[in-house]
């Protein structure tokens, strides 16, 4: 009997018809296991793990049939140590149960940072260089001597450059008080908008405290200055020292206390 021939029997198709319903029944099986398997129909929202400590996580996933993985630590001296910052795939996501998020944590230990040297600087600098290293300035303290930076301390006791501290940490400066004890006259910042400010601020070693704006000024860009403090009449500052100033957008304002200024 040839091939042919054979094909056309019933013996053929009965075996043919057979055989293709156990592959159906058997592809069918797998994926009805796959998706049992994989959870198909299993879904979960995912929580807010951010500001969670560590140690509450293991408890907070058993309530979501989820997972959890800390991939990195990093250092926010704003944030609480051993909390979670962020997260992947993000809150409100919807994800299969049982899947990994995967986590990054603040530091449990401080960030260290060197101390630079502070010594001969003027306070605009040694401000100026704190910031770079991540550190900030303390206390200030004025001594008989010459402007620059005399000595740096923390805690109240000398530190050297090159020491580790952590960061954020407040170096106190003594400074020189210079001739005529370091006095700074106040300049006269009344109608100068904030630009013009800075730049006078500048020039005579002082800072901008305090921007106090009123319901007027809306564009700071040409607000101008109404009132200050200390005022141009107060004694000299030392270097560094700031100025709080109030801003108004209204000329009646400014006219107002022009005029209030001439009669005093």
């Amino acid at each position: 009997m040839t091939f042919l021939e054979f094909i056309k029997t019933k013996q053929f198709w009965k075996h043919f018809i057979g055989a293709s319903v156990a592959v159906v029944a058997f592809l069918w099986i797998c994926l009805l296991f796959m998706d049992f398997y994989t959870l198909h129909d299993s879904k979960a929202t995912v929580p807010d793990f951010k500001g969670l400590y560590i140690k509450d996580l293991d408890k907070f996933v058993d309530g979501h049939n989820l997972r959890y993985e800390i991939i990195d630590s990093v250092y926010n001296m704003k944030k609480e140590k051993g909390t979670v910052l962020e997260q992947e795939p993000r809150p409100g996501s919807t994800v299969k149960e049982d899947r990994t998020i995967y986590l990054t944590v603040n530091a449990m230990l401080n960030q260290q940072v060197k101390v630079p040297n502070l010594v001969n600087l003027s306070l605009r600098q040694a401000s100026s260089l704190l910031e770079t290293y991540g550190l900030k300035v303390g206390s200030l303290r004025y001594v008989e001597g010459l402007p620059p930076v005399i000595r740096q301390l923390y805690k109240g006791k000398d530190i050297k450059h090159g020491s580790m501290l952590d960061k954020g940490s407040a170096i106190d400066l003594v400074l020189g008080k210079g001739q005529n004890n370091g006095l700074i006259p106040v300049p006269n910042l009344f109608g100068l908008t904030l630009e013009e400010v800075r730049m006078v601020l500048a020039e005579n070693q002082l800072i901008l405290g305090m921007k106090l704006m009123d319901l007027t000024a809306k564009d700071t860009s040409s607000a101008r200055v109404y009132k200050q403090f200390p005022e141009p009449s107060a004694d000299g500052l030392y270097d560094g020292a700031s100025i709080n100033v109030w801003l108004t957008g209204s000329d009646e304002v400014l006219e107002n206390e022009k005029m209030k200024n001439d009669t005093l």
